[in-house]
């Protein structure tokens, strides 16, 4: 595979060749896109990666070039992140992906392999950004527009999907939303958590059982396999499979070919497989907790859902949904929040995300006044507990990214680094990632001391 990549920047256009020849690519750089176009006029390539702002010819002028010219070629842009709007702009006209500065290898890479695996991915065309509320997925924060754009643009071909994010960040939706855009929006979505049912119910579950094969099959029964055929399986929690039903969902993707528990007899379906995770099934796979060859098969191309409380606009429109969505179903039309209720609604980190929001606000809905106000006494005891309500500038709330829901996170993140004795507690209490909790530290120029000193 041959990689063109374009960088102003001697240094970082370096680094980023001897990290792409060490895991076995071939390179060439460019250090403009004027320079870029005369290189593609010569050579065949497999991929571009280009920044997305230089000087003389940006990023996404070079994107429009190479569509113009080759359209079928694929192109991952990256940029800062304070320039994401610009690279969901490049999204629309044809780029394959983008990733922030800074990235991780094992993040590029991935997005690599995802742009050539999908065969009509590098011919993707221009398209306008999807509704923001596409099929009741709210996405005006940049990321989330993304996400759409990538969801829309899967569902035109049946690679299978890993969606990973955590718990209560809308997996489900986003798999539906992908299924209800494709060729097999006609037949069935079916979907399963994995962690719901034992090892032994789940395999009569996911791929049926006949008469007698164990006490209390008093009748043959389809599986979730069967139920599908023609559609989409849709499996959450995907980490949560024993090593023996990996085994055997292993050996269903590769030969198409179900058995009901109990019988020897085959039967080929044809399924879109669709799974989801709040775990890095990486780090399983190197704590040898899950195959890596099933998770090759199911992550043919990555979603990331961000969780709510990085997504500031987002949860400012989801409390307003729910809030009609409740006021509605306990005929308390016309809540509304205090700007000291809002304040703490807003400031609290939400491990649950999405569904805990949702849970909080029809809480809310039951115990606001007659007059459908909603002060700080009848929020949630967690939200009244919160020690960093956000703040607030003449009675209203910031609503910015860069404003006080920054200000707020910040604050959090600095009190919990002084409390916590190593990085992975500070995650723990946060309810992030290790990998967010570094990349928050960054963005915030924090650091952690082992003896509880954060600056």
């Amino acid at each position: 595979m041959r990689i063109l990549l374009v960088d102003d920047q001697k240094s970082l256009r370096r680094s980023l060749s001897l990290m792409l020849q060490g895991a076995g690519f071939e390179t060439d750089e460019a250090e403009s896109g004027e320079g870029a176009l005369s290189r593609l006029g010569n050579q065949k390539y497999d991929l571009v990666i280009t920044d997305l702002r230089m000087d003389g010819m940006s990023g996404v002028d070079l994107l429009r070039e190479i569509k113009r010219e080759n359209p079928a070629l694929p192109v991952i842009l990256i940029t800062a992140y304070g320039s994401i709007d610009s690279a969901v702009d490049a999204m629309r006209l044809g780029a394959f992906d983008y990733l922030t500065k800074p990235f991780r290898e094992q993040d590029m890479l991935e997005k690599i392999h995802a742009s050539q695996a999908i065969p009509a991915a590098a011919a993707w065309p221009a398209v306008a950004v999807p509704s923001r509320d596409a099929q009741d997925i709210v996405a005006e924060t940049p990321q989330m527009r993304a996400t759409l754009i990538k969801a829309e643009r899967i569902a035109r071909t049946d690679i299978s999907v890993l969606i990973t994010g955590e718990t209560g960040t809308g997996k489900t939706r986003v798999a539906r939303f992908i299924h209800q855009n494709s060729a097999r929006q006609q037949a069935p979505f079916v979907s399963i958590n994995c962690a719901s049912l034992p090892e032994n119910l789940l395999e009569s579950e996911l791929f049926g059982h006949v008469k007698g094969s164990f006490t209390g099959a008093t009748e043959s029964r389809a599986g979730l396999f069967e139920e599908a055929d023609g559609g989409t399986l849709f499996l959450d929690e995907v980490d949560t499979l024993s090593p023996a039903m990996q085994a055997k969902l292993l050996s269903v993707l590769q030969e198409k070919i179900i058995r009901r528990v109990g019988s020897n007899k085959g039967k080929k379906v044809d399924i879109r497989i669709m799974s989801a995770s709040n775990q890095d099934l990486s780090l399983l796979i190197e704590k040898g907790h899950f195959r890596s060859d099933l998770y090759f098969r199911l992550n043919g191309i990555r979603l990331h859902l961000p969780p709510l409380r990085e997504r500031g606009q987002d949860l400012q429109n989801l409390l307003q949904r729910f809030l009609a969505i409740y006021g509605n179903k306990y005929g308390r039309s016309g809540l509304r929040l205090t700007p000291r209720a809002e304040a703490y609604v807003l400031g609290y980190p939400y491990p649950g995300n999405i569904r805990q929001l949702e849970s909080f606000v029809e809480q809310m809905a039951v115990f606001a006044d007659d007059a459908g106000h909603i002060d700080v006494d009848a929020l949630p005891e967690d939200l009244q507990q919160q020690t960093a309500p956000l703040a607030m500038k003449n009675g209203h709330t910031e609503l910015t990214e860069s404003g006080s829901i920054a200000d707020s996170e910040r604050r959090m993140i600095e009190a919990t680094l002084l409390r916590s004795t190593n990085i992975g507690e500070a995650a723990r209490v946060l309810g992030i990632g290790r990998t967010t909790l570094w990349r928050k530290m960054r963005e915030y120029n924090l650091h952690f001391h082992p003896h509880g000193r954060s600056r």
